[in-house]
């Protein structure tokens, strides 16, 4: 019965061994065990959590940024090398920094090793700074001796993947915010620039041109209803936000479709499949089982339609199929991967080989997101032009037709 007690709640999705999808749960005493307990069943996934009703975030862990967490552990790895034992590395972490909520999780860290639990179970207990992949890969190097090794590593799978989202982010906000900015000048012109010429042109008294009376005719309409305008644009935002929030069905449609977008979708594939093949190299690297490792990259591709995808090479693995015959009946997956994999897998060297494919993957996102910002540089300004300075047109075409005919 005391065991019983300590029996958690886990909820899993993935597919059985008919390649349908299927969600459950199970109840085990440790993710591990809940993991094992689902291959029982037959089913591969890359989505198990934990049943809990408590706040996923407390409030200073909301303010620790995945940056810190990767200075955190390429510090404690550059200590360990050094020769500092574990629980003095801690010590000089929590007294070289400066901000109050890394120190408060170092010494969480440090008071939970210090009695008696591993490095490991420590960080498994802040699971929104350190997910399943992080925690699998230190409990490794404690168990192989090679902590200093894994934090290394670690840290600078971070620091890739951090660098990586920054150029995807930096290609999708960059068009995004001068549209809104954009749209924001034109309604603003549309309101107060528009009637304080339509005034002036009503005291000359002669026949306006045509584009002149088509934006007063757009500026009335958006002075009429620029209050249901805005409150539609604001339900729709908070509508998607929920929607992505409580939907997984809904994500995976706009993970799916994303990537059919015109340049910025191919942007956002490099960079799922480049975060798949890091991810893959770096547990490889790590002495972590494929299945395992293939569950990992799948949660780390920040995609859920090529998780899917990759969920179902762990099913095909899973059943004895090679990875590279697996990777090559799915067309998702680009030929050079495929490529790479069958060729590391024939050298027993597979690890070099996906790790070569993630470096040519990140490479491409960057030459992808700078090619983009070159060609959308332009095409931007001169939407800008054509918008902003139609308007000023529409309005100074009747002062140069009076201005003519005097």
């Amino acid at each position: 019965m005391a065991n019983d007690k300590q029996l958690k709640v886990y909820l899993y999705r993935g597919k059985n061994r008919s390649g349908k999808k299927v969600t459950g749960s199970v109840n085990a005493t440790n993710l591990d065990a809940a993991k094992g307990l689902i291959r029982q069943l037959g089913v591969a996934t890359n989505n198990v959590k934990k049943k809990s009703t408590t706040l996923t975030f407390s409030p200073t862990e909301k303010n620790i940024k995945p940056a810190e967490i990767a200075v955190l552990s390429r510090q404690l790895a550059t200590m360990i090398r050094a020769g500092l034992p574990l629980i003095k590395a801690f010590e000089v972490a929590a007294e070289s920094t400066t901000k109050a909520p890394i120190k408060e999780l170092v010494m969480s860290l440090h008071v939970d090793v210090s009695s008696g639990g591993t490095f490991s179970e420590a960080l498994a207990k802040h699971p929104t700074l350190f997910d399943e992949l992080y925690c699998n890969l230190i409990a490794a190097g404690e168990l192989s001796g090679t902590l200093d090794i894994m934090l290394e590593r670690v840290s600078t799978f971070q620091e890739k993947a951090l660098l990586l989202k920054a150029k995807i982010k930096k290609a999708l906000t960059y068009p995004i915010s001068v549209l809104v900015i954009a749209g924001v000048v034109t309604a603003v012109m549309l309101i107060k620039v528009v009637p304080s010429f339509q005034q002036s042109f009503a005291s000359f008294g002669a026949e306006l041109p045509a584009f002149t009376l088509a934006v007063i005719a757009l500026s009335e309409i958006v002075q009429d209803s620029w209050l249901w305008m805005l409150g539609l644009i604001i339900v729709t935002v908070i509508a998607f936000k929920q929607a992505t929030a409580r939907s997984e069905a809904f994500v995976y449609l706009l993970n799916r479709y994303s990537l059919k977008v015109p340049v910025v979708g191919n942007i956002i594939f490099l960079g799922a499949i480049a975060r798949f093949a890091r991810t893959l190299s770096t547990t490889f690297a790590s002495g972590i089982p494929m299945i395992n490792a293939l569950e990992a990259s799948a949660g780390a591709t920040g995609n859920l339609y090529i998780a899917d995808a990759v969920t179902d090479l762990t099913l095909a693995v899973t059943q004895g199929t090679q990875l590279n015959v697996a990777m090559a009946k799915n067309s998702l997956f680009p030929p050079l991967l495929t490529q790479l994999t069958k060729v590391g897998e024939e050298a027993g060297d597979l690890e070099s080989m996906i790790d070569k494919a993630a470096e040519t993957y990140e490479n491409e996102v960057n030459d992808a997101v700078d090619n983009m910002t070159t060609l959308i540089e332009p095409i931007i300004m001169s939407f800008l032009a054509v918008v902003v300075g139609g308007l000023m047109i529409a309005m100074y075409l009747p002062i140069f037709a009076i201005g003519s005919a005097i």
